[in-house]
């Protein structure tokens, strides 16, 4: 790399999707809601969310709707046409039982209120009908669903025990079920939850009954004091489904108002809410649900849509009637509990203390995937005839004083050169260059950049020279790929040139060349995979497998995403694939965003050698080839499908824990152990503004603090989508056994550990539940490493940036506790 902020393709925009056509099998069925997440008097925006509830899989889908008076300016994550029809677009169109897609729409009120229409159509179960439109004043809080009502259910909250991650010692959680009405989010005359102080964390409170309800709605009122606790920038709702967590939809976030969300009657005997606000604080001031009892028939104890409260007879009635204790009816957390961080609700016994089969505990051999992607460029281009090359000049004549040309590439500087510049060095600059892209296409097979491709010599241009290309002075530094009337082109300094030792640099931007003309990849992707195309150069010719100093990055903050750019970012959010979230501005001043070594981590090619290593030779050549999206887990997707896009997410963290790389795994070791404990803060831009987050210290390994026989991960370092945690477990005998209990969504556990012997073994990876391994070879130090990974693989915007996926994992056997955080039990 020769300047890395300077990449014209560092902030490409998304590739446009290409659309499915819309069909539908027989036996499947869907449920559609509509939630109105912001309003502003004049203008909204809604989510509408289509769900598979049956058991067979959705292949494109189509939903319509219509206001009264309100309009739709755009939507995003969906096809939308007339008034109003919205379709799938590729990758969202196929739901398999239980899966769900969402998409949203920012509209005008036209003077009117916020209106919540149904959602019809086929992947409704229902038919397109006229528009039923409810204008509603309080519609930011509202959510319409058409295949669920909340008639005949009455609020059950005061019915269930209610528990939390944490309440402060001022707050109370027995406040959230007590069936107060709120004036405003402010109004604690009845008591008020919060979580204070813990900021941009994932807090929950959770119900728990001592039977199954059918679940029609939950309404919550917030807690905002305009100080410390805020209302959240995203809140859902989970329910426990009998061996794990289900997310129900995402809870509207409307102050002074009771937010609904429609359950769709579903069974369960508890449920949660996780609620974030990325500022401050959150807290709730009621909570109500309504259900009935499952396999009653309520219509005779409420007909009322509402969920207002129960009187004292109808509450003893339902109480009765399902034998339920009074000491158990209306109980909260113990006071003794209020203050501190409440233990995890204990895990159902039928995953935690069932006997796992013995294949359950066998050392798990990853398969292979199919297809494998292997794909040889050679296939499709051939060699070029570089005795008819051409010179393509690019700039005007005027303005050019020299062109040397040899085998595959002209050098071409202008008036200006640097007298420092000799036509020896440009000699040797053309020499290494022509030695290295002779063997990238002649023997590795990769193809040749547009220039050459249209029979011209790829062109190097003096930066600072004169030239049409810029207007910089012969001093500036620095060299980069740009492009010049649709051509892919390589801009150096003069230093560079001058510079013997930067030929990597210069090779490194003529790869650019090759990935720019094969189309528009995410920006952190044509970082990590030129680095890993230059990696094998130097390891085919020469036997030499070394990697760069940036290598270790996402081995030493793992909770990183994969698609990532620019790493874990000040604020404890990260990167997007293109950088979103990266360059940010106050009033034209920018702000000081990426932290000290993580801020390089797009220059990684950690997953680019597990592609090559674990998945097939070719695999990165089929992603230049045939990946049809900017972003690269969206195009393996297309290739091997999500099942094995999701188990590649969790292989490759399950290898990063073991450094399980074939033959790159000891030149990884090198920069991890160069960089391990290494204390990092956050990196000042000059005349930036500064957001410090505080030090921290790398390791592979998250720190968790353990109540009863419950780890609970810090949240600072909870992953982000495609993120992991990597938790070190002193073990003892020859079985380890935990009980998993994801919090966020697509979420995955696998045991690991480097045996005496130096091998690495793997556990089955389970998506919930338990998880098990037999030691039958001697773990080395005694330690064993639960890898919790977020498999996420579809990247849409700034929820799934800011987003952190929390968890808790419960030690059934042979754990003794937690292992030292700092010391290197990959080794």
């Amino acid at each position: 790399m020769l300047n890395h902020k300077a990449k014209g393709y560092r902030l490409a925009t998304l590739l446009g999707l290409g659309l499915m056509t819309a069909t539908w099998g027989n036996a499947a069925s869907a449920g559609c809601s509509y939630t109105v997440t912001n309003s502003w008097g004049s203008g909204f925006t809604a989510a509408i969310r289509v769900t598979n509830d049956s058991t067979a899989t959705i292949n494109g889908w189509q939903v319509n709707w219509a206001y009264s008076k309100n309009t739709v300016s755009s939507a995003w994550n969906a096809r939308l046409s007339g008034n109003y029809s919205a379709s799938n677009i590729g990758w969202n169109g196929t739901l398999r039982p239980g899966q769900f897609a969402e998409f949203g729409v920012q509209g005008a009120t036209n003077g009117g209120a916020v209106e919540v229409p149904q959602v019809t159509g086929a992947a409704c179960g229902t038919a397109a009908v006229a528009s039923s439109s409810i204008a509603s004043s309080k519609a930011a809080s509202v959510t319409s669903s058409s295949v669920a009502s909340i008639a005949n259910s009455v609020n059950i909250a005061g019915l269930a025990t209610a528990t939390t991650s944490y309440v402060s010692p001022w707050e109370t959680i027995r406040a959230v079920n007590d069936n107060s009405n709120p004036a405003n989010s402010n109004d604690k005359t009845a008591g008020a939850y919060g979580n204070w102080n813990n900021p941009n964390s994932i807090q929950w409170v959770q119900y728990d009954w001592p039977q199954n309800y059918a679940l029609s709605s939950t309404q919550i009122y917030w807690f905002d004091d305009n100080g410390g606790v805020l209302t959240p920038t995203r809140a859902y709702l989970e329910y426990w489904n009998g061996s794990a967590w289900v997310n129900a939809g995402n809870v509207p976030l409307a102050k002074n108002a009771f937010n609904t969300l429609a359950l769709n009657n579903v069974v369960t005997n508890r449920v949660r809410v996780s609620m974030l606000n990325t500022t401050q604080s959150t807290g709730i001031l009621e909570w109500r649900v309504s259900g009935t009892a499952a396999g009653n028939v309520a219509s005779s104890v409420s007909t009322s849509k509402s969920s207002t409260a129960l009187s004292s007879s109808l509450r003893s009635s339902i109480a009765s009637s399902i034998a339920l204790s009074s000491s158990s009816a209306r109980s909260s957390t113990p006071a003794s509990s209020s203050s501190v961080r409440s233990s995890t609700p204990a895990v159902s016994s039928s995953s935690s203390s069932s006997a796992p089969s013995v294949a359950q505990c066998s050392a798990y051999d990853w398969p292979k995937y199919e297809p494998d992607l292997n794909y040889d460029f050679r296939t499709d281009f051939g060699q070029v005839d570089t005795s008819k090359f051409k010179v393509y000049n690019g700039c005007p004549a005027s303005t050019i004083a020299g062109v040397k040309t040899k085998g595959r590439f002209a050098f071409i500087w202008g008036k200006n050169r640097n007298p420092s510049i000799t036509d020896a060095d440009i000699d040797r600059v053309l020499t290494n260059l022509n030695e290295d892209a002779d063997y990238i296409h002649n023997v590795m097979g990769w193809p040749v950049d547009k220039l050459q491709a249209e029979g011209y010599f790829s062109n190097i241009y003096l930066y600072g020279s004169g030239l049409c290309t810029d207007s910089a002075a012969n001093t500036e530094r620095g060299g980069w790929q740009s492009g010049i009337n649709g051509y892919p082109m390589v801009l150096l300094s003069y230093y560079p040139v001058v510079t013997p030792s930067e030929r990597g640099g210069i090779t490194h931007e003529f790869i650019h060349t090759i990935m720019a003309t094969r189309g528009n990849k995410a920006a952190w992707f044509n970082e990590g995979g030129n680095t890993w195309l230059q990696m094998n150069l130097e390891a085919s010719r020469t036997g030499n497998y070394g990697v760069g100093f940036l290598d270790a990055t996402s081995f030493l903050a793992p909770h990183m995403p994969i698609e990532n750019y620019s790493g874990w970012l000040q604020d404890g959010t990260f990167g997007g694939p293109n950088a979103e979230g990266v360059d940010r501005r106050v009033n034209g001043q920018q702000i000081s965003t990426w932290r000290e070594y993580l801020g390089g981590n797009q220059y990684n090619a950690a997953f680019p050698h597990f592609l090559g290593v674990h998945v097939s030779k070719g695999a990165n050549a089929w992603i230049w080839a045939k990946g049809p999206h900017n972003h690269i887990l969206r195009s393996l997707a297309g290739g091997v499908g999500e099942e094995q896009t999701q188990r590649m997410i969790m292989e490759f963290r399950a290898r990063q824990a073991m450094v399980d790389f074939g033959p790159w795994s000891n030149a990884f070791k090198v920069p991890i152990n160069n960089n391990w404990g290494r204390t990092i803060n956050a990196e000042r831009i000059d005349g930036g503004i500064l957001q410090d987050p505080g030090a921290h210290r790398l390791t592979f390994y998250s720190a968790t603090t353990q109540e009863g026989t419950t780890l609970v991960p810090s949240t600072t370092t909870l992953p982000g989508w495609s993120g992991a945690n990597q938790i070190p477990l002193k073990v003892t005998g020859n079985k380890v056994r935990v009980s998993f209990q994801p919090i966020g969504q697509n979420m995955r556990v696998q045991l690991a550990y480097r045996a005496a012997d130096g091998s690495a073994v793997y556990s089955k990876p389970v998506t919930s539940g338990e998880a098990c391994l037999d030691l039958t070879k001697a773990p080395k130090n005694g330690v064993v490493v639960a890898v919790v990974s977020n498999v996420d693989h579809l990247y849409n915007g700034e929820e799934t940036r800011t987003r952190k996926h929390d968890y808790r994992l419960q030690l059934l056997e042979g754990v003794t506790g937690t292992a030292p955080l700092y010391d290197k039990h990959y080794q």
